[in-house]
């Protein structure tokens, strides 16, 4: 499993943008903003040969050594109860820069169709293992926010 920080030490995130029940303008470029806490971000290894194939790690102050990830997952409707399908996502993007001033970007480049979306993020340790923190009973270390992207048209909302 390899080493686990104290309890003090344990990363969490939070959507900068979009905000929960915020909008996007539909099939335009936006960026997404997730800022992160205790987390040494822009630790990665490559998927095609070291997935899951070293054990946490942990920086000289504590902290967990690795990346995060976002991902877009398109709802029939906010008021969706179903479970989505983890196989199908709108977008997905590993955030593998160091962040800055405690955020970390991804730009959206082709925006996303009119509906309705549940935004994830996904905390991973170097070798993209979810990250191991030493107790249950916490906050989550990630963050999920529900947008919609909708269409303008001269100032109405579609």
């Amino acid at each position: 499993m390899g080493a686990i920080p104290a309890k003090t030490q344990m990363p969490s995130s939070k959507f900068v943008f979009p905000p929960n029940g915020g909008t996007v303008a539909a099939n335009t470029l936006f960026t997404i903003k997730l800022a992160i806490k205790n987390l040494e971000t822009g630790n990665f290894a490559n998927t095609d040969k070291n997935y899951f194939s070293a054990p946490q790690q942990l920086n000289g102050q504590g902290i967990i050594r690795g990346h995060s990830h976002v991902v877009i997952e398109k709802l029939d409707s906010l008021a969706q109860t179903t479970p989505s399908d983890p196989t199908v996502f709108a977008f997905f993007k590993g955030l593998n820069g160091v962040a800055q001033d405690g955020i970390l970007f991804a730009d959206v480049a082709s925006g996303l169709p009119a509906g309705f979306y549940k935004l994830s993020s996904s905390a991973t340790a170097t070798n993209h293992q979810p990250v191991l923190v030493p107790i249950a009973q916490r906050g989550s270390v990630d963050d999920v926010v529900y947008v919609g992207s909708i269409f303008y048209f001269a100032n109405h909302r579609f």
